[in-house]
């Protein structure tokens, strides 16, 4: 990882857009994969509830979730209409508690991305989650015992 760049910059790009950070920090894959499956989860949750999944008002606590998947937040919570939802009528309750649960771990996901990023800059050379898999370190166990 390139400790010429600033980690605080990249922090603050990957919650503007999710992914973005790795992308500065010349990680493009874990930024396309961090992009892509966040992205899609927060896609995926307004289109189920149908625009309704962000929603201070009825949801204050999953409200404070979906913050951490960026500014997109906000502008959805502004642009979404201020008329009582229906619930039952024009949507299902289903289809909305899940989208406001998709919605949700999204932000929680691009959190945990986050930290992950700050953490890599950190150790760069420590084993994290992404690791588990590589023969590398084991091989390397291996021949020390």
């Amino acid at each position: 990882m390139n400790k010429g760049r600033k980690i605080w910059l990249a922090l603050a790009l990957a919650w503007l857009v999710p992914g973005l950070g790795h992308f500065y920090l010349k990680r493009p894959l874990h930024g396309l994969f961090f992009l892509l499956a966040i992205g899609g989860l927060y896609a995926a949750g307004l289109i189920i509830a149908q625009g309704t999944a962000v929603n201070y008002t009825l949801h204050e606590y999953y409200f404070y979730c979906q913050m951490f998947a960026g500014p997109v937040t906000f502008v959805v919570e502004a642009l979404r209409g201020k008329e009582s939802i229906y619930l039952g009528e024009n949507i299902s309750v289903f289809a909305h508690q899940s989208g406001v649960v998709y919605v949700a771990t999204a932000g929680i996901l691009n959190l945990i991305a986050i930290c992950e990023l700050y953490r890599r800059w950190v150790q760069p050379d420590a084993p994290g989650p992404s690791d588990t898999m590589r023969v590398d370190p084991v091989t390397k166990a291996i021949g020390d015992a």
